[in-house]
């Protein structure tokens, strides 16, 4: 199992993703009108698994993604950027 710690809207949690997922990756998109990070997990049987709605990954879990979560200058999700106030 690879678990992964998120920030969704509500706070810090753990994602988890069964051994038969080969790689992880992050993308960008909409949630409900919301600019957010989407990961998923690809497996070679079965459909790609699908966790939305994410503001941010813990950087000392990203070098399990296959892919970077963009990030501001200052180490900053761009998601979570845009959320911030000025």
């Amino acid at each position: 199992m690879t678990e992964l710690r998120v920030r969704k809207p509500d706070g810090w949690t753990t994602v988890s993703f069964p051994d038969e997922v080969g790689t992880i990756s992050v993308v960008g998109g909409k949630v409900n009108g919301q600019l957010c990070l989407t990961l998923t997990g690809e497996r070679e049987d079965g459909p790609r698994l699908v966790e939305p709605g994410i503001l941010d990954v813990d950087e000392r879990d990203e070098h399990l993604l296959e892919t970077t979560v963009p990030r501001t200058e200052d180490g900053t999700s761009v998601v979570l950027d845009r959320l911030l106030p000025d």
